[in-house]
């Protein structure tokens, strides 16, 4: 992939891939969300841009630094979760998406706790 300063970028981060269709997906979803809810709706959207941003700053900075980061990338994605739960409570979401996200949130952070355990044995 090129960037606007035409340097070429690459996402050899399976997680990184991984979060990008996540957003994708989740933009989906919560496009459908009333306009009464358009805090719930941008607190989800927010923090997805963060945890990709977060991920790009770990794979960047020393190891003590990277741990930080992706501690915060998990405390992000459960904090997601707990947004889409709110969102499944007043119905602006089926339990089909829900479950389908989640899913997606879940493989996710299953690669952030093996990326932990791997800087913590390097």
């Amino acid at each position: 992939m090129i960037n606007i300063w035409g340097v070429y970028m690459k996402d050899n981060l399976i997680i990184i891939s991984n979060m990008k269709k996540t957003i994708l997906y989740l933009d989906k979803v919560v496009k459908n969300f009333p306009n009464n809810e358009r805090i719930l709706k941008d607190k989800i959207c927010n923090s997805m841009y963060e945890i990709l941003e977060c991920m790009y700053m770990a794979n960047e900075v020393s190891n003590y630094n990277r741990i930080l980061y992706q501690k915060k990338i998990i405390s992000k994605i459960k904090m997601i979760d707990f947004y889409l739960k709110i969102s499944l409570d007043k119905k602006y979401i089926s339990y089909k998406r829900y479950q389908k996200v989640c899913n997606h949130l879940f493989d996710n952070l299953k690669l952030i706790y093996g990326w932990i355990r791997y800087e913590k044995v390097s």
